[in-house]
């Protein structure tokens, strides 16, 4: 196995060995006249033809392979021992070191059991002593279910990997028995300066983290998931990571108050399911994407400038102010903002003031922006506040039906506008009705360059800029057909139409 991973790794080269191993096979099975001893020194020199490459070739091969199939060529030959060593991204997880997991009958099992978790020690604390003797590291990951009395084995390993210069660290503990703690101070080795610019936790909490920790200025991109992290302990990190580029945080739920102030480098800031998160306040002059939802209080952005794709889902009593606030004042505090998707399962009432956006591209609107007579009105708000959209997304599931024959005149007295750059129109929790179908019969007819409309029962609920899910809502009476008939009697026939989930 080891041999045949090798071999398709070395294909990838420009070197033709399989060609030299195959004409040698042949010139020794054509000899009658060798000895058993001779058959076999031929065997061999055939066989480890490769072997005779350099070093350094022979290393860069081998870096190709799975780490998997890497070790097992440990056993090839005593020029193959310690080759593995080189390879400079080390995995530890159930497939690579355990292989197919077994229950005391000997049959496949998904639960990892004690003597999983203690076979796991054991086989990674033997490689990372073995890997000691090799170059330089780039990576090490660790996905297992370890527990809370693993921690120091975890440690080691981490700070080995620290030793050897490692730039990525990634712990994926879930479902291990207690929370493992990670200590900061294992970030930097003795008399070195810190290398570590990647760094993923899932399910540890955080030790030695404090305002004297100088362990955190090599840190681009932080990853922590089910994490006990407090608001002192993330004020340490925003305010000790000067190169931080990637901030994610997911499932956090001790942590109640996130403020950034003057971070000059932060581009890409993502805080969800955070269940305690109640403030946020951002001054980030270099934030280009941003993605939330919380049961918010309080939020301010006093400076996001250069702020181009947003996601935000607000519940709770700030739900209307901080929607409000992203369909019209955001305007000038974001001038650059191109992707905007707002989430919620509410009612939102309409903008006092029209605000201009200049450069939205594409717009996701699932907080249902349509009550009764008004829906026409907010269809006029959109044409009229995103004259630069491609693409809109909007969802009908919690419009208040109208009667037909009610009157579509804007109690706003908004005027009516017409689109020339709308070109993608999807209308999500569509489920029929005179309402429904004047209202994208309103935006088609608006809309003079609009190429695909999409028609979706389901509701399309967004839990990330590029993540939805899609969920029926309604007790629809309507069958595919008669919803689908309702809609081509209004429109154009040279418009493309996708009913597909109808």
């Amino acid at each position: 196995m080891a041999f045949k991973a090798l071999h398709e790794g070395f294909e990838k080269s420009s070197f033709k060995v399989k060609d030299a191993h195959e004409n040698g096979y042949k010139e020794f099975t054509a000899s009658s006249t060798m000895s058993q001893q001779q058959k076999r020194v031929k065997l061999e020199e055939n066989y480890d033809i490769i072997s005779q490459l350099p070093m350094d070739l022979l290393s860069q091969l081998v870096s190709l392979l799975p780490l998997k199939e890497a070790l097992k060529t440990s056993t090839l030959s005593k020029t193959w021992k310690t080759i593995w060593t080189t390879h400079t991204d080390i995995v530890c997880d159930i497939s690579s070191v355990l292989g197919v997991l077994r229950d005391e009958s000997g049959n496949i099992s998904l639960n990892v059991r004690e003597e999983h978790r203690n076979q796991f020690i054991e086989r990674v604390c033997h490689l990372m002593q073995q890997r000691l003797m090799g170059p330089n590291m780039r990576s090490i990951v660790i996905s297992f279910p370890l527990s809370r009395k693993d921690g120091p084995h975890v440690a080691r390993w981490v700070g080995d990997a620290v030793m050897k210069g490692v730039q990525t660290i990634i712990l994926n503990l879930n479902g291990g028995s207690g929370i493992v703690s990670f200590p900061f101070s294992i970030l930097r080795a003795p008399g070195q300066a810190s290398k570590v610019r990647q760094l993923g936790l899932n399910s540890c909490s955080l030790k030695s983290l404090s305002v004297r920790n100088r362990t955190l200025d090599s840190l681009v991109n932080i990853h922590l998931q089910s994490v006990n992290l407090t608001d002192k302990q993330m004020d340490v990190i925003l305010s000790k990571c000067f190169f931080l580029e990637s901030l994610i945080l997911r499932k956090c739920d001790k942590l109640a108050r996130f403020k950034l102030s003057r971070n000059p480098r932060l581009k890409l800031l993502d805080i969800r399911s955070c269940l305690r998160l109640k403030s946020i306040e951002l001054y980030a002059e270099s934030l280009q994407i941003l993605e939330f939802d919380g049961l918010l209080d309080h939020f301010s952005f006093d400076h996001v400038p250069k702020l181009v794709q947003l996601f935000a889902c607000v519940y709770g009593e700030k739900f209307v102010q901080f929607s409000t606030y992203a369909l019209s004042r955001i305007a000038v505090d974001a001038p650059l903002l191109q992707t905007l998707t707002l989430q919620a399962r509410r009612v939102l009432p309409l903008p006092k003031g029209v605000f201009t956006f200049t450069n939205i591209k594409y717009l996701v609107l699932k907080l249902n922006p349509c009550d009764g007579e008004d829906e026409l009105d907010w269809i006029r708000y959109i044409l009229k506040a995103f004259p630069s959209l491609n693409r809109l997304e909007i969802d009908f599931s919690l419009v208040v039906p109208r009667n037909a024959g009610s009157t579509n005149q804007s109690h706003r007295g908004l005027a009516e506008v017409s689109h020339e750059n709308l070109r993608e129109l999807e209308v999500t929790g569509y489920y029929g009705g005179p309402g429904q179908v004047e209202a994208v019969k309103h935006l088609v007819d608006r809309a003079f360059k609009l190429d695909l409309l999409v028609i979706s029962s389901p509701a399309k609920l967004y839990v990330g800029l590029r993540e939805s899910i899609r969920v029926d809502l309604r007790n629809d009476n309507k069958s595919s057909s008669e919803k689908i008939e309702e809609l081509r009697s209004v429109l154009p026939n040279s418009l493309r139409v996708d009913y597909s989930n109808v």
